[in-house]
């Protein structure tokens, strides 16, 4: 194992353990919180709905400031018998393998994973073999074979608004695969069968180098969730949170030696008397959030052709 691979391992750890404190604050306090709807700027072939939030959330003995988004969404039906069975497969086994696809102008679309180290459920932190990489991990063997896997995940619709234009950014993050990430929950709530969850923490590192100052890699602390919930008569709904903590600190990153230009002149401007620098923070963190839901909502355009398909009859 070299330097960069222990290093994987380290930050793998460490998010584990503040990873869960801001997930579980996250299912307590979410729904508690004012949200502020987000506007994603296109029309999408499944219902949905994306509204962002700011709070405060104990991670590790200290409180850090939390921004995020709820993202609601109309996932799809599953066809006759043991629903319950079969959704519960999907979510655990193949909704980030087969999460992926490729669109008829020929590009790659949803989030392509890849396996980089893991921990065994006995012995040491060991680094995947070549021939084992490819894909994601069946949610079901953490526990009974691993302790956690650390995932690269290449996020394929990563497409940034740039005034009138729009440009396409090759994009990665490194998250970790845990047991303490998953739910399953029969009858939730009244009008709900089931719920499968599965989430995971973003470590601090990122595959791909890039100029940002928050997102992949970029977080302190970050986690993702994706819970689907089985109503009578087959409909699945999805919900998806995100939390990073602490809020975004700089929109650009170009060195410890550069300012942000952004936030830093807001601040400027601020102390000037010509902007209320804290009016300005949110509603650019909003924007960022507002960004991350439309990754997401393209990667739930695609899953879910995937799954109508799988659950047809």
């Amino acid at each position: 194992m070299d330097a960069q691979q222990r290093l994987l391992v380290e930050r793998s750890e460490e998010a584990i353990s503040d990873g869960l404190d801001l997930y579980r604050w996250c299912f307590a306090n979410i729904e508690k919180l004012p949200r502020h709807r987000l506007d994603l700027g296109r029309r999408y072939e499944l219902a949905n709905t994306a509204e962002g939030f700011f709070g405060e959330c104990a991670m590790g003995g200290r409180k850090e400031s939390v921004m995020g988004a709820r993202q609601d969404v109309e996932f799809g039906r599953i066809e006759g018998r043991d629903a319950a069975a079969r959704l519960r497969e999907y979510v655990l086994r193949d909704l980030l393998e087969t999460g992926h696809w490729t669109y008829p102008d020929g590009k790659p679309g949803g989030f392509a994973m890849s396996r980089l180290v893991c921990r065994p459920a006995a012995g040491d932190a060991r680094v995947f073999a070549p021939a084992e990489r490819a894909g994601a991990v069946d949610w079901r063997e953490l526990g009974p074979k691993y302790r956690w896997v650390l995932l690269r995940v290449d996020l394929h619709d990563f497409i940034m608004p740039m005034g009138p234009f729009e440009k396409k950014l090759e994009e990665a993050a490194c998250v970790v695969a845990h047991p303490d990430f998953i739910r399953v929950l029969e009858k939730p709530a009244p009008g709900c069968d089931l719920e499968v969850t599965v989430g995971y923490p973003f470590i601090r590192f990122a595959p791909i180098p890039n100029f940002f100052g928050f997102g992949p890699g970029k977080f302190h602390m970050a986690i993702k969730s994706f819970s689907f919930f089985l109503e009578p008569g087959g409909n699945v709904r999805a919900r998806m949170y995100f939390a990073a903590a602490p809020r975004c600190g700089k929109v650009f990153d170009f060195g410890p030696s550069i300012p942000d230009p952004v936030y830093g002149g807001a601040d400027l401007l601020g102390k000037l008397g010509l902007i209320d620098a804290g009016k300005f923070h949110d509603k650019t963190d909003l924007g960022m959030l507002a960004q991350h839901c439309r990754v997401h909502q393209a990667f739930m355009e695609g899953a879910a052709k995937i799954f109508k398909a799988r659950m047809a009859g």
